[in-house]
């Protein structure tokens, strides 16, 4: 029987062409000569089909026939669900062929996951977990298989994350928490057999973030809590190892808004108002790095405003007003800085809106204080008229209410 490894070495060649033609084409490089190419190499990929389909038992062809249309697809990036489709089917038989093939499995899970990521991108979320959960399926018999591996249980948790973010879409909260979670069991497994792998920790930190998000929106405080805490354990100690790269640094001051936020909706004002504070200080440190990083002067003005939330909630409007006017000053730089940004313009008007309302609610409440203050002297005075030092105190809050109603 003929040796048919050179026509599949020769369609490999054409359809990795094609794609890179494809490429230049979408991108708007055509030319006559690379359309004439393109049309050429063309007949390669339907001579491959039809060569597939007189001969469905040539394993090899139908893998180069699938890695074919997956690039395709990838390069033009339209009809691209049909092509996975296509594919995954090719892989399916080659599974049924040959079941040990690890290869082909994880190929197909692949192709499942490409197919699950264009449903979820067109709104299909069903559709979308059907493919994930078939692709866990492969991705768990694979780790099964080999089960001292980390590679193989590290794809199994990226398919739960994938299957935890589809159903958080739909949304299916106590379905993305049970993915999470399992991710998380797995996560930590890894962790024991490399403590230092710096990328595993950060994915155990990312997991606990969404892991806290969904028990604060179920009104579970307390698990929240937890979740965010060791998120912050993980980060500390990710800046400890290289304190340089400023994004953990960042995700330091991000875990400890979200304690804050917890704290404070648990009546733990302190507690809330410490996380804050270390927070703004955080991100007034990466600011003093970067002055020109608009993103970082954005994120102090955010902890400027949770930590007012707390000098509200305290009645303390002179506080207020401070952290307001920091937020104004830091709206007008970022206004300045690019003017054609609407919404650092739109920031600067509200902080202007707000500054005028805490001043006028600061005045007002002031006003309220020195009338009580007044009324109290008042009764004083009445019930001892020759006691002068009453007399002196009423003269004092009738200078201020007098003075506050001028204004």
């Amino acid at each position: 029987m003929r040796d048919r490894s050179w026509t599949s070495l020769g369609e490999i060649m054409a359809l990795q062409f094609l794609t890179n033609a494809v490429k230049k084409i979408f991108l708007g490089g055509s030319n006559e000569n690379l359309v004439r190419q393109v049309s050429f190499t063309q007949q390669w990929l339907a001579i491959a089909r039809q060569s597939t389909a007189t001969d469905m038992n040539n394993a090899r062809e139908q893998s180069d026939l699938s890695i074919g249309d997956f690039r395709s697809a990838s390069a033009e990036n339209a009809g691209a669900l049909a092509a996975y489709e296509e594919s995954l089917a090719i892989r399916r038989r080659l599974a049924q062929i040959d079941p040990r093939n690890i290869q082909w499995q994880s190929d197909a899970a692949n192709i499942l996951d490409q197919i699950g990521d264009e449903y979820r991108n067109e709104g299909m979320s069903y559709q979308a977990i059907t493919a994930y959960e078939e692709s866990l399926v492969i991705w768990r018999r694979l780790a099964e298989i080999d089960p001292r591996n980390p590679r193989r249980w590290r794809d199994v948790a990226r398919r739960l994350n994938k299957l935890g973010d589809v159903k958080l879409d739909l949304p299916d909260s106590s379905g993305a928490l049970t993915a999470y979670e399992g991710s998380l069991v797995i996560h930590r497994r890894l962790l024991k057999i490399d403590p230092n792998n710096t990328r595993w920790q950060y994915a155990v930190a990312e997991i606990l973030e969404k892991i806290g998000d969904l028990r604060v929106a179920a009104g579970d405080e307390k698990g929240a809590l937890k979740a965010y805490e060791e998120m912050l354990a993980i980060d500390r100690g990710l800046v400890a190892i290289d304190g340089h790269p400023t994004e953990w640094q960042l995700n330091v001051s991000l875990s400890l808004d979200r304690i804050g936020g917890v704290k404070f909706i648990l009546g733990d004002t302190l507690a809330a108002a410490e996380a804050y504070e270390e927070s703004l200080a955080i991100r007034r440190r990466l600011v003093e790095l970067d002055k020109s990083n608009t993103q970082w002067t954005q994120y102090v003005s955010l902890s400027l405003e949770k930590i007012d939330d707390l000098k509200r909630a305290a009645g303390d409007y002179a506080a207020v007003l401070a952290v307001f006017e920091e937020m104004l000053a830091i709206d007008g730089h970022l206004a300045k800085a690019d003017e054609t940004n609407t919404r650092f313009q739109e920031g600067l008007s509200a902080s202007l809106t707000t500054v005028a309302d805490v001043k006028a609610a600061s005045a007002a409440r002031a006003l309220a204080i020195h009338e009580e203050s007044l009324a109290m002297s008042h009764e004083l005075a009445e019930s001892d008229p020759d006691n002068a030092n009453y007399q002196f105190e009423k003269s004092v809050d009738l200078e201020h209410v007098g003075g506050m109603r001028v204004v």
